[in-house]
């Protein structure tokens, strides 16, 4: 905790920054302040500093501007400070609107409701128990339950409908908060823990099923609020005599926990995950100095302090199990650190074979981060650092701001997978099958890149490649797939539009729509689901919305085979001219000349213009882009998005 005079000082120096209009002092500072202090008259200062900073925010740092709609039985003015200050240290800033206390049934069905005219980017959906489930309290208490399993289907069934009859009318993206299971039950702690229709087992199966209705619709994330919780602690959770006074469901205390958390469901609904783990050695995935102590005096295994270190390799690899990369960033020997790896093995719970690169040498770490994001084809804010050394973080913090960076808590080792599970930068609610084999396919990668280098020439080695591309629905990529590539793809994306799923679907069941997808294979693997192609038809012209392409696969003639399909399509429907856009931004250089690569030519004016946006379209009747010859080209006759038959071009 700040002394007084020095919390003092930080409030001037954001009023400072205020009058300056400089945004990125005024979070700087105010992100210092909320570091130092924790109470709620600063984060309520804070809140007012940023509330007027909006257009300075979005002008000098990005920010992202979200309209977001609480839907509400309970109390929840008290908490927005906690959750806009919270949002705009993530970058984003929320223009909140909370609805009628208890009318949510009004607002989410009722097309002319104040949520639908709103026409909000994400809607918080926040009911208490006996909103959703009233009589379970009562059902469970005599300890026999009958009826529990009735009133959970009807609850669901409820809950469907609202959620569906809402979706139908609105493409917002929802989070939908579960309950907490209850800290006091009238069967006790013994009774609730062996009864099968205690309170706390039906919340949790309720829970559950809540969480299974939300999967079944695009765009929509449950907000486990249980677990955060358990967590913070159920008995602290909330302050009855606040909620019996107004409704309020948390105690002041935990104002803070329940903000993080409900931003964490609001980043994986519009923020794709990190994607690469840059861990140093020593001290960090082991104890000790390597250089110093040898393979034989570092710490790690099954006995204190070694399965500290053990338990955050664990941690590594369940992240590599699900398309994590984990790669090594450190100043050491290379020679030395393998023979590590072989002579503690069986200490160690991860092997070299488990990291898609390292950079073992005496470089600047942030220069090895670099020389990564390069040989990945990632942006450096796909990155995550973890380091023990206070001077590289801080080195990689002012080189690579970009780049997430989390300082290992030397003396406490056993803290640290903590606090890497505390933070978001992996936080995802769709693992697809593409995640899970990512890293087989980088090091497929490297594989190319060496028969490259044995290549006469540029066709001779593509044609060795044996690449076969597989047009597909976006629906059926599956949907989750199509909706993360327009999540995170900036390299190679036209507009950089980040499409919803309803968008998604809308694009493909509109008629004369085409929403298609472009999965790959070859030689060395099955890179699986890697572009995406949004287009509509409006008279003789086929507009494309959105055209993307994996870093991954840049380069192999992939996306001249997907823009040959989209024209193919065109035809097909017509069509005698395909028109395509361009919007810059910093990242999608690799894509600016694309269409003009392609034959097209600017097109003069457009009345669906927006500002950066460049328009180009070309004569399908003279000239239609054709898939390059050494790609083969597999469709299913009977989806009309994809190729129409089975050739080699």
């Amino acid at each position: 905790m700040q002394s007084e005079p020095a919390r003092q000082e930080m409030r001037r120096k954001i009023k400072d920054a205020v009058s300056r209009q400089d945004a990125a002092a005024v979070v700087r500072c105010g992100r210092d302040l909320l570091g130092a202090s924790d109470k709620p008259a600063d984060v309520m200062f804070c809140a007012s500093a940023f509330a007027g900073m909006a257009d300075a925010m979005k002008q000098q740092l990005g920010t992202k501007r979200l309209k977001a709609y609480v839907v509400r039985s309970v109390t929840v003015e008290p908490i927005l400070p906690f959750l806009n200050t919270e949002a705009v240290l993530s970058n984003y800033f929320l223009d909140v609107h909370v609805g009628g206390y208890g009318s949510y049934i009004d607002e989410m069905m009722n097309p002319q409701s104040a949520l639908a005219t709103f026409e909000p980017d994400v809607v918080f959906v926040l009911l208490d128990m006996e909103e959703i489930a009233g009589r379970l309290p009562e059902l469970c208490s005599d300890g026999i339950g009958a009826g529990v399993e009735e009133e959970i289907e009807q609850c669901l069934a409820r809950m469907a409908q609202l959620l569906k009859s809402f979706r139908a009318g609105c493409s917002a993206r929802i989070i939908f908060q579960g309950l907490v299971v209850p800290d006091q039950t009238s069967l006790g702690d013994v009774g609730d823990g062996n009864l099968p229709h205690s309170l706390t087992n039906a919340v949790a199966t309720l829970n559950q099923e809540l969480a299974a209705l939300c999967r079944t619709l695009s765009d929509c994330v449950f907000f486990d609020v249980d677990r955060l919780a358990a967590r913070y602690g159920r008995a602290g959770w909330r302050d009855t005599r606040m909620f019996l006074a107004s409704r309020l469901p948390l105690s002041s205390g935990s104002f803070h926990a329940y903000s993080r958390g409900l931003l964490r469901a609001l980043l994986a609904l519009f923020r794709a995950p990190r994607k690469v783990l840059c861990t140093d050695l020593d001290n960090t995935l082991w104890g000790g100095v390597l250089g110093e102590d040898g393979p034989d005096g570092i710490a790690t295994g099954s006995a204190f302090p070694g399965n500290c270190y053990f338990e955050y390799q664990k941690y590594l690899k369940r992240l590599s199990s699900r398309g994590i990369l984990l790669a090594v960033v450190s100043k050491n020997n290379e020679a030395d650190v393998r023979e590590a790896f072989q002579l503690r093995a069986a200490d160690l719970a991860l092997n070299l074979d488990n990291f898609v690169a390292y950079k073992i040498s005496w470089n600047e770490k942030s220069d090895s981060i670099r020389e990564l994001a390069q040989e990945l084809s990632l942006g450096l804010d796909s990155f995550v650092f973890v380091d023990d050394n206070p001077v590289e973080c801080e080195a990689v913090r002012r080189q690579l701001p970009e780049v997430a960076v989390l300082e290992v808590p030397v003396q406490e080792p056993w803290k640290l997978v903590g606090m890497l599970s505390e933070q978001p930068f992996f936080d995802s609610a769709v693992v697809t099958d593409d995640d899970v084999n990512r890293l087989n396919e980088y090091k497929a990668q490297a594989q190319r890149a060496e028969l490259a280098d044995s290549a006469g020439n540029r066709d001779e080695f593509l044609a060795s490649l044996g690449i076969v591309c597989t047009f597909q629905s976006a629906l059926q990529a599956p949907l989750s797939r199509a909706v993360q590539l327009l999540a995170k793809t900036n390299q190679f994306n036209l507009t950089t539009r980040r499409r919803s799923a309803a968008e998604v679907e809308e694009f493909a069941s509109a008629a004369g729509g085409q929403a298609v997808v472009i999965r790959v294979r070859d030689r060395f693997g099955d890179a699986g689901v890697v572009g995406l192609a949004l287009a509509r038809h409006l008279g003789d012209s086929c507009y494309i919305d959105s055209l993307l392409l994996s870093c991954r696969v840049i380069g192999r003639g992939i996306e001249t085979a997907l823009l040959a399909h989209l024209g193919e399509q065109a035809l097909r429907a017509g069509a005698k001219r395909l028109v395509g856009e361009f919007i810059a931004t910093k990242k999608n250089a690799p894509c600016a000349t694309f269409y003009p690569d392609h034959g097209f030519t600017v097109k003069a004016s457009f009345e669906e213009a927006q500002p950066g946006s460049v328009f180009y379209e070309l004569d399908l009747t003279v000239l239609a882009p054709s898939s390059p010859k050494w790609i083969t080209l597999e469709g299913n006759k009977s989806n009309e998005l994809s190729a129409s038959a089975v050739f080699s071009s």
